[in-house]
């Protein structure tokens, strides 16, 4: 097959190209230029819009989020009103009582009948009445009816009714009692007062409470004035189960919600799906209320109309000056065509004079190839004359007709390397040595000497001798430098601690090289060379740990490792040694040879020794530290267990309090059995509020030395210390796993748990005002070989990741000052890490957090 020939271009193609390249070339840009432009400003429009956005959405979660703080804040408030007006009513009624008897009047209940009906009819509350002693009701026997209804007991006897009383002036005098409905999700408030001189209790009742309708009141009376805050802005309401919006435009006005779904479905219909109500920043649920307050914002959409307008101007005004940079480019280029080919025509007879020209030029240039790509000089040997390349000349500093003779050149070179120059470029000329080679000195412009390696070759026509020579010269001014500094090394290390050495890759390690300073160790180097390996002067306890180092460097391609390790000097002594080695490989990639230095560092291993007692003794001085501060932040949360301890213990007081008054009641009716079974009744009660207590003192008992304790009898332990906080968030919990014991301190342990315990029922009581769920903690207890996992599980909301990153530095909090000092979690990890030698780390899992601690056994 024959290859096929390769076009020549005549000039005619030249001037086709020289026409048609440049017009092809000015469209591939403006096509990219238009396409550039286009992307650009659409990145920048869409940027623009997008920052626009985002900051209307940032205006619009602070601003509702501003609002909905006054919304709770106002509603909760009413409840503090209600509070004093109670307060207030009980107090005037005593007053009224006490002017009466202080005009040696015997007061009545007819007296003070009127001044009740009247605080009734003004301040809209109900008044109690009773005689503390035959608990007979003077007033307000439908209230008592409405408390005994509560209570949804089935006895409705009066017996029952005076207990009931009784239990009032136990629990309520001069104090606020809330009466809660769970049913009907009402609350009426009351406040009682014993009067000692008439065996009178006066209470005030509040009228019926629901937090739903003071919510509800409370938005509908402050949306239209808030949202007139805002320029741009505007709040509204709406309300599921009544289904109806409250200012939808901004006038006021209430609307139904079938009315608002025919006028404005496009833009309301997503406020009747669930789950865009959960991802949008604009808009609030009250869900337990079917509440939801959203805000509007009209203004950005005018300005985002604005941006795209300006964005499609700014466009047509770019396209517009491509074309015309183009059309102009186009006539240059045309006009430029024209004229270099008017420059063709006129030098191309001048080219062809000058093509002998150029072929000597070339073989010179082909020549300089051949020699080398560095500094370039040629020598005409019969006038003396010397051409330099600008590379060379760059080199030394000069410049170009600054050495123009075999001889300037000569002179030059350093007095000391000239007749070993001279010797050679003779040796070479009379045909003795193919190729001239030669290191030596050459002064520079700034009178500095410069080491070159040069390599020429003289040549010559076929019928005479040699007639020029061209030369390439290599700066090597670095390597000589390099090479004399090695040099000094070597001799500034033969009498010092430092001895460098070349190992073979082998099992004993044998030696290539070893500098004279080994002699500090009472070797001399000849013994490296027949007799001693270097394996052979390593600690016996450390030439392992050497060996495993050297592996485990070969095996991550490691370019250097460094060790210290102890070696053995001639004598027997031993000596620690600091030991940096670099790894040297072959051509295949196989590390063939160990080179670095040792360096003798005995005295400052013993001052280091010295150094690690001292630590040891601060270091324990610290440990105390920690446990008295452990001590003191389980102090610090003694308050929250005091109020659980109290709260298991008002229910086994009330039930022994009603079985005492049972008994009294009913003694001449009571068998022998039945007293014994009511006996046997308060004894449980008695015993359980005993365990109590002992849970408690045992949980605070300091602990000093380590015991053998169980795990998971310890989690049950502390699950009763919080059990009152855990029934307050209605706190299901689980405790799984296996009974593990381990040796550690048990109540530093048991502080860690019920801290975390602590932190769930708090988050679950947030979240619980938030949204309707069933709070649950999980305890796992896990044996892995020879440690114990303790996981403890809670679906009470994750938290933010800055919170995560920082929950265990020392008083970082996200409660309010007077709720937490910050320092319990961090307490828990010091405890956990560093006296118990555990590990506590924390998660965000599913609806919930994590807490994971992993024991030694």
């Amino acid at each position: 097959m024959f290859l096929k020939k390769k076009r020549f271009n005549t000039l005619s193609d030249i001037k086709k190209h020289i026409i048609l390249t440049p017009l092809v070339f000015v469209l591939i840009i403006a096509t990219f230029s238009v396409v550039v432009v286009s992307l650009v400003l659409d990145y920048k429009k869409s940027n623009q819009i997008e920052l626009l956005i985002q900051k209307d959405k940032y205006q619009k979660r602070n601003i509702l989020r501003s609002y909905i703080s006054d919304v709770k804040y106002n509603s909760s408030a009413s409840f503090d009103d209600i509070e004093e007006k109670l307060n207030r009513s009980v107090f005037e009624i005593s007053g009224h009582i006490q002017a009466l008897q202080s005009n040696n009047h015997k007061v009545e209940f007819k007296d003070i009948k009127k001044a009740l009906i009247d605080l009734e009819n003004k301040r809209d509350i109900d008044f109690v009445v009773f005689n503390s002693n035959s608990f007979e009701v003077l007033r307000g026997a439908n209230i008592v009816s409405y408390l005994q209804s509560l209570t949804n007991s089935k006895m409705k006897t009066d017996y029952f009714r005076v207990h009931m009383l009784r239990n009032i002036i136990y629990m309520g005098d001069e104090n606020l009692i809330y009466w809660l409905d769970n049913q009907k999700r009402d609350i009426r408030l009351s406040y009682f007062q014993k009067i000692e001189s008439k065996n009178w209790v006066i209470g005030a009742f509040s009228k019926i409470d629901d937090m739903k309708a003071l919510t509800r009141k409370t938005i509908e009376n402050s949306i239209v004035s808030k949202s007139k805050a805002y320029e741009n802005s505007y709040f509204w309401f709406y309300d599921y189960e009544n289904a109806y919006v409250y200012n939808y435009y901004n006038k006021g006005h209430k609307i139904s919600k079938e009315n608002l779904i025919k006028e404005d479905r496009v833009n309301f219909s997503r406020f009747l799906k669930k789950e865009s109500l959960e991802q949008n920043d604009d808009i609030y649920n009250f869900a337990k209320y079917q509440f939801l307050v959203a805000v509007k914002s009209f203004e950005v959409y005018k300005k985002i109309d604005k941006i795209k307008k300006e964005y499609h101007t700014k466009l047509a005004v770019s396209i517009t000056i491509i074309i015309l940079i183009a059309l102009f480019m186009v006539f240059v280029s045309v006009v430029f065509a024209k004229f270099v080919n008017t420059l063709f025509n006129r030098y191309n007879k001048r080219l062809e004079t000058k093509n002998s020209l150029y072929k000597k030029w070339k073989e010179r240039y082909e020549l300089a190839i051949i020699a080398s790509n560095d500094g370039l000089w040629d020598i005409n040997l019969d006038t003396k004359e010397i051409f330099f390349s600008n590379r060379w000349l760059e080199m030394l500093g000069y410049k170009r007709g600054a050495i123009q003779t075999f001889d300037e050149w000569l002179n030059l070179i350093h007095v000391d390397d000239r007749q070993k120059v001279n010797y050679r470029f003779n040796e070479h000329l009379e045909g003795k040595t193919e190729h001239f080679l030669c290191e030596y000195r050459i002064k520079t412009f700034d009178n500095y000497y410069k080491w070159v390696f040069v390599r020429g070759k003289a040549f010559g026509n076929a019928n005479q001798a040699s007639n020029r020579m061209l030369m390439m010269s290599m700066d090597i001014d670095q390597r000589k430098k390099l090479t004399d500094e090695l040099q000094n090394v070597e001799v500034l290390v033969e009498m010092g601690k430092i001895v460098i050495f070349k190992w073979n890759n082998d099992e004993k390690l044998s030696v290539d090289y070893v500098s004279k300073s080994i002699n500090s160790y009472g070797y001399e180097t000849e013994e490296f060379e027949h007799n001693i390996n270097y394996a052979d002067i390593v600690h016996e306890d450390d030439i392992d740990s050497l060996k495993q180092r050297i592996e485990k460097a070969i095996e991550k391609d490691d370019y250097f490792f460094t060790i210290i390790y102890r070696v053995k000097d001639k004598k027997g002594n031993i000596k620690w040694v600091f030991n940096r080695t670099i790894l040297l490989k072959d051509h295949f990639g196989k590390v063939t040879h160990l080179y670095g230095y040792i360096n003798d560092i005995t005295r400052m291993k013993m001052t280091e020794e010295e150094l690690k007692l001292k630590i040891a003794n601060e270091v324990e001085k610290n440990v105390e530290k920690d446990r008295l501060l452990a001590h003191q932040s389980k102090l610090a949360s003694m308050g929250e267990v005091l109020g659980s301890v109290a709260h298991q213990w008002r229910q086994p007081l009330n039930n022994i309090n009603l079985l005492v008054h049972f008994i009294r009641d009913n003694y001449g009716n009571f068998t022998k059995e039945e007293l014994h079974e009511a006996i046997r009744s308060a004894k449980v009660q008695i015993d359980y509020m005993s365990q109590t207590i002992d849970d408690f003192r045992n949980f605070y008992r300091p602990t000093k030395e380590k015991e053998i304790f169980n795990i998971k009898q310890s989690v049950n332990a502390c699950v009763k210390i919080v059990q009152g906080q855990l029934e307050k968030a209605n706190v299901d919990i689980e405790v799984l796993g296996d009974d593990i014991e381990i040796h550690g301190y048990q109540s530093e342990f048991q502080q860690v748990v019920v801290n975390i315990l602590n932190n769930a029922s708090e988050a679950a009581i947030i979240k619980l005002e938030k949204e309707s769920f069933k709070p649950k903690i999980q305890v796992n207890i896990i044996k892995i070989e020879n440690n114990v996992k303790v996981t403890l599980s809670n679906n009470c909301g994750e938290v933010d990741k800055e919170v995560l990153e920082r929950m265990f530095e020392p008083y970082f909090t996200t409660k309010f000052e007077d709720q937490g000092t910050g320092i319990g979690l961090y307490m828990a990890k010091t405890i956990i890490e560093k006296n118990m030698n555990g590990k506590i780390e924390v998660t965000n899992i599913d609806k919930g957090v994590k807490f994971r601690i992993i024991l030694p056994i």
